[in-house]
Parts: C-alpha cells; structure tokens; sequence
C-alpha cells in the first residue's frame, strides 16, 4: 500500500491456483479445492475495502475515517487479507512445489508473478504520472520496479501494495532451498517448526528487523499454510495439530505486537486493537483449515469460484491508485455509496480485463520458455527416492 505515514513491514494474493496435491491419507492426486479461490478474492476484497474506506487518504474529499465513521472501523482490519492470502500461499505453493523439480518451480512462479505485474507497473505509473496529486516515478524507477525487485534495491514502488511480492519472494526462495536439498514430508515440518519460531524471536528481540528481512514478520503464516497442506495430505496427527496450533499463536503475537501499531498509523481516525486484529489473523487461519480439512466445503465444486479467484491477482495489483482515481471523479457527484460500488465495479473490469488480455495469453507460453532454458542450462532436480510432498 502506499504510505505517507510510517512506513510498514510491508499489503498478494498469493499468487498460485488453488490446486493442493493430495496423496496419503488426504485427497486425491490433482483435486483443486475450489473454495480456496473463493478466499483468495475474499482476502482482495478485504484489501479493498481498507484502501478505499478506512486507509488515510482525501480522495473522497475528507479523510475516509470522516467519511466513513463507521464502517472504517471494520474495514480497518482489511488489513489481515494479507494474513489470509499468506495462509493460503502456505497451502499452495507448498503443494505444487512437492510434485516438481527446481526448474519446474521457478518457471511456474516466474510465468504466474510477471505478465500480470508487468502490465500492473506499467498501467500504475502512466496513471501516476498524468493525474495531479498522485506524484509520478521516474522512468529509471519503473524499470527497476518492473524486476520486482525494488525492495532489494531501495527504489520506490510504482505502488506500495507491491510489498507483499517481495515477502512471497522470500518464501519461494526458502521452498527453492528445500527443493535443491531434497522435497520431504519430514523437512517441510521441521522448516515449519523452526522458522517462524526463530522469525518471531527476532522480530520480538529486534522489531526493526522486520522492516529489513520482511518476510520475518509473516513467517508463521506461511508455516500454518505448510501444516495445513501436511494434514490435507497425510491426515491428522497430534504433533501436526499442536505445530498448527503454535504457528497461528505466533501469527497473532506478531499480528499484536508488530503489525497492529503500524496498521494504526495508516488509518488515524480508527482506533485499532492489537487483540482483535490478532483475533482476526487466527480466524485466517481457521478459515483456511476450514476449506482445506472440512470435507464438505473441500468438496465445494463450482467453476465460478476458480473464475472469480482468477480475478484476485490483477485486483490486487490494479486496485488502489485506479480506484482512488475513481474516487476522486465520481465523489462530488454520486455520493459516498455509489461512488464505493463503482469504484469497486471499475476495479473489477479492470481486473477481468487484465487477466483476459494479459494473464491468459502469455502464462503458458512463458512457462514453457522458460522451462525450456532452465533445463537445457541445468538437469532438472529430481526429488530423492521416497520423498514425499
């Protein structure tokens, strides 16, 4: 998100499809929980309503906590859709990586991260530059923005809701790291023990440290995702439901701790509790232990959900300035409500466009050069005999 205020360990989605692989004790091979989709948009549309009714901002000609006095105190904690799309990362990526090589991994990430990102960039800092008050980014910056590396480099984001890629980069390069030594059911939940155990230490010892290495404020997150992808697929075991029960406890501490100061300092007419935004990140959670363990709604079939989840990364990406732009048009004429509903309506086409135009056509294609590449340059790492995903 964009900050004129303290700045934040960094609000994507997760950016993978909804596609666990089961195996074990959990589901079939190559079943799609469709209902994940479903909180993929959900966790966006929570972003959303944050950006647009509870985020400190004048778009609306006063500041959203004055416009919307009431509703910014729920919208608040819109926030915690970033908690819920790092669960739901946790869950995916972790499956579609236990059933791939190294190259296959990289190829898939960097074919699902990019053409939606790029077109992102570059539509953000056109707007950014010819509408006034919005301040524009040089050309060297948007080309550095357009490696999604920004961060690294300490260049300014064409927008800030790009923090979040930059924390899913840090996990896929643990999960790179757990490829190359060798894919294990064992390694995964010893990674998911210690990781966010160490990650909230240092986070609590040193709280600055979460604005340098950001994925350490997140960590537990991720980890739940690893857990509840372990109990999908092998089933329930006491040591598994305890290392789920500690991972989402250090979530919420983080949550209190670390994250709700900071959310405060973004929306200045709302009050902002530590404990019911801890609250809030263990019902992430819950909600995605829910879709993924509860056989009913993991049994949830219908295609409009992957098609409306399909729509969750280019609404993240697109939503804020463009919505705003809305805001700031339609405000003095339509009212607070009806200009919402458009905004949220433009942001949707806008989103639909994207992945039609962009995301369809040059996923696959890129996917398949790219593997191409990667495997003629390197064999492709094979997992050890025996190992499970």
């Amino acid at each position: 998100m964009t900050r004129t205020t303290r700045q934040m360990p960094p609000t994507a989605p997760t950016t993978g499809s909804a596609r666990p692989v089961g195996g074990g004790g959990g589901a079939g091979r190559g079943e799609r929980l469709r209902a994940l989709d479903a909180l993929r948009l959900l966790a966006a549309l929570a972003v959303l309503a944050f950006h647009f009714t509870a985020r400190d901002h004048t778009r609306w000609g006063a500041l959203t906590g004055d416009v919307f006095p009431h509703l910014s105190a729920v919208t608040a904690y819109g926030y915690a859709g970033v908690h819920l799309f790092f669960v739901v990362s946790g869950v995916v990526i972790t499956a579609s990586a236990g059933g791939r090589g190294l190259a296959a991994f990289v190829a898939s990430r960097v074919s699902r991260l990019y053409p939606a990102y790029w077109a992102a960039v570059l539509l953000t800092a056109t707007l950014r530059w010819a509408w006034p008050g919005f301040g524009d980014r040089t050309p060297a910056q948007v080309a550095v923005n357009l490696t999604m590396f920004q961060d690294l480099f300490g260049v300014p984001r064409v927008d800030g809701v790009y923090w979040t890629l930059w924390v899913e980069m840090q996990f896929y390069l643990l999960v790179a790291v757990l490829l190359l030594v060798g894919w294990s059911r064992r390694r995964l939940l010893v990674a998911a023990t210690w990781v966010p155990a160490l990650c909230t230490a240092v986070v609590l010892a040193v709280p600055r440290a979460a604005g340098v290495v950001t994925l350490l404020g997140y960590a537990p997150l991720f980890a739940a995702g690893i857990v509840l992808h372990v109990l999908h697929r092998d089933g329930p075991t006491v040591r598994r439901w305890l290392l789920l029960a500690l991972t989402t406890a250090q979530a919420a501490l983080l949550a209190a701790f670390a994250q709700a100061p900071a959310v405060g300092d973004l929306v200045s007419r709302t009050p902002v509790s530590p404990v019911v935004l801890a609250a809030v990140v263990t019902g992430c959670v819950g909600l995605v232990a829910v879709t993924v363990l509860v056989p009913r709604v993991r049994a949830v079939d219908r295609r409009w959900l992957t098609a409306a989840g399909a729509l969750t990364y280019p609404l993240y990406l697109t939503h804020e300035y463009v919505g705003w732009a809305l805001i700031e048009v339609l405000a003095p004429h339509t009212g607070r409500w009806v200009t919402l509903a458009l905004a949220v309506t433009g942001c949707l086409v806008l989103a639909r466009a994207v992945h039609r135009l962009v995301e369809r056509p040059l996923q696959r294609p890129l996917r398949s050069w790219l593997l191409a590449r990667l495997t003629r340059a390197a064999p492709e790492h094979r997992r050890p005999p025996g190992s499970a995903g």
